[in-house]
């Protein structure tokens, strides 16, 4: 092999593909009861390189999806299943109604403007596992089976926290909320040592646009969402100081976005979108805004340190003990 003839992508590539053959003969040697060495030449993970890999999309394993791993996905993406958002063909999202193109009852069939919510033919659409396989997979490539997931439970509750660094200026939609610079990067690198100086470990996303972030935060069990955002806005107070950040001027808002349940509230999009995965959107990063070769696997980790929730006080020192930590 002439290594000189390979740039340093398409090296990159070349590395990941032997990793994934090397596990898989592994696995193969296993299952046969032969023995192997041990030793590891990729020792030093790709995920741990400390420079921006540009190939996002290359560097993310591959998952077949069930509909048994898209309901463990929505074990930690717990919003209402009762009703959901879809996007729609330029970019906007919308709750799905039963009634939707029934020309009989449905007022926007009729050419009426109307909110979903106060429609006498309002029924919603149930949220199930074969909506979420779709999500995942990414069949359309317009994004219309992109979901939206609605935090907001109806008893007041929410099972996660997520602060938004998206773009939401009038007409943001038609480019998936994308933000126009990259000054918001330092923002989100800010909340991201915030949340783990406090010993909470978040979740950071970049966006379906790929210029725009989300900062997730989960509970172990579900919290009164008024509790929850007053502490994501303490959180956000207290912490700038800490980064001698002196405001968070492309932080958009906090999901859920109300602190009542008086309707189905604003809905967040869901990650891990097969479309935008294949460029590395829609999928979580590290310190470097390089994404988790294996997305999946860093989910799995953070679930396994849930445990019971026993209460929480407003005060950071006390809270973060009901937060998923590292």
């Amino acid at each position: 092999m002439n290594i000189e003839a390979y740039n340093l992508d398409s090296l990159r590539k070349l590395v990941r593909t032997l990793q994934d053959e090397n596990k898989r003969l592994k696995e193969q040697l296993e299952k046969a009861c032969i023995a192997y060495e041990t030793e590891n030449v990729f020792e030093e993970k790709i995920e741990n390189y400390e420079e921006y890999d540009p190939d996002q999309g290359g560097r993310i394993i591959g998952r077949f999806i069930t509909e048994d791993l898209a309901k463990q996905y929505f074990a930690m993406f717990w919003g209402r299943t009762d009703v959901y958002a879809k996007r729609g063909t330029k970019g906007g999202y919308f709750p799905q109604c039963n009634n939707r193109w029934n020309d009989q009852v449905c007022p926007k069939q009729k050419g009426e403007k109307i909110n979903c919510e106060s429609c006498e033919h309002t029924a919603w659409t149930s949220l199930t596992p074969k909506k979420l396989v779709e999500h995942l997979i990414g069949y359309r490539e317009g994004g219309v089976d992109v979901l939206g997931v609605y935090p907001l439970l109806p008893n007041g509750t929410c099972r996660f926290l997520v602060f938004d660094f998206d773009n939401h200026e009038k007409g943001s939609e038609l480019t998936d909320f994308a933000n126009t610079d990259d000054e918001w990067h330092e923002e989100v690198d800010a909340l991201r040592r915030i949340c783990e100086s406090n010993g909470i470990t978040p979740l950071v996303e970049r966006s379906r646009s790929g210029r725009g972030a989300h900062v997730w935060i989960f509970f172990k069990k579900p919290v009164s969402v008024s509790l929850a955002r007053n502490f994501g806005f303490l959180l956000l107070d207290k912490g700038m100081a800490s980064v001698n950040l002196k405001s968070f001027q492309y932080y958009d808002r906090m999901y859920p976005c109300q602190d009542v349940a008086s309707s189905i509230g604003n809905l967040i999009a869901l990650p891990l979108q097969g479309q935008a995965l294949k460029k590395g959107n829609s999928a979580f990063i590290d310190r470097n805004w390089n994404a988790y070769p294996d997305q999946w696997d860093i989910r799995i980790i953070i679930i396994s340190v849930r445990s019971i929730w026993e209460g929480i006080q407003m005060d950071i020192s006390v809270f973060q003990e009901d937060c998923v930590m590292s």
